[in-house]
């Protein structure tokens, strides 16, 4: 049969039991009184992450607008310089076209200056300034000659029948005119001078 035990050893047991549970009473109070203000600094730094992230994701919407404005400035550009680009291709092939004719009509026209170039230089060291200012009024006064000639033709036809010098002046007078309707350029001069005629009257 098993011994009863102590009561001293048994109070001093249920009061260590008593103790400790008391003990853990109070560190649970303290605990859970501290809880409130636990859980307040977590909701304030849960908070303050919150308005953090709110933050970056703002600040992530504006980076996405701009690099959508600038993805939208980078397409336009492209395009502009497609544009370009196939532009430049016209030209440049322009230019390629032209450069060919140019090359052509050098090919063409460089023996013809070459061999006038000795009488071009010629010409210039040759002729004076007075030369050129009888010729330009020469110039001038060919239409009117040519129009006089022509009016003086049909009465020059009726002199066959007189005598041969008379028909010989006849000849040249016809070669005369013709010289002068071989001028290169007569039209244009001929329409100067009835312009120049129009203006004297």
């Amino acid at each position: 049969m098993p011994l009863l035990p102590n009561p001293l050893q048994l109070v001093s047991t249920v009061q260590k039991a008593a103790q400790s549970s008391l003990q853990w009473s109070v560190d649970t109070a303290v605990f859970v009184a501290g809880l409130p203000t636990r859980v307040s600094a977590l909701l304030d730094e849960a908070e303050g992450l919150v308005w953090q992230v709110s933050g970056v994701v703002d600040g992530a919407a504006r980076a996405v607008a701009a690099a959508d404005t600038v993805i939208a400035a980078c397409a336009a550009l492209v395009d502009r310089t497609a544009v370009v680009a196939g532009e430049t291709e016209v030209v440049v092939a322009s230019a390629s076209r032209s450069a060919a004719v140019a090359d052509q009509l050098l090919e063409i026209y460089r023996p013809l200056a070459l061999t006038a170039a000795p009488l071009a230089t010629q010409f210039v060291d040759e002729i004076s300034e007075d030369e050129v200012h009888a010729a330009v009024r020469l110039l001038d006064q060919l239409p009117e000659l040519t129009d006089r000639m022509a009016a003086l033709m049909p009465i020059l036809a009726t002199l066959d029948t007189v005598s041969p010098e008379i028909h010989e002046l006849l000849e040249v007078v016809k070669d005369v005119r013709q010289a002068i309707i071989g001028v290169p350029g007569f039209g244009f001069f001929r329409r100067r001078g009835e312009d120049k005629l129009g203006e004297g009257e």
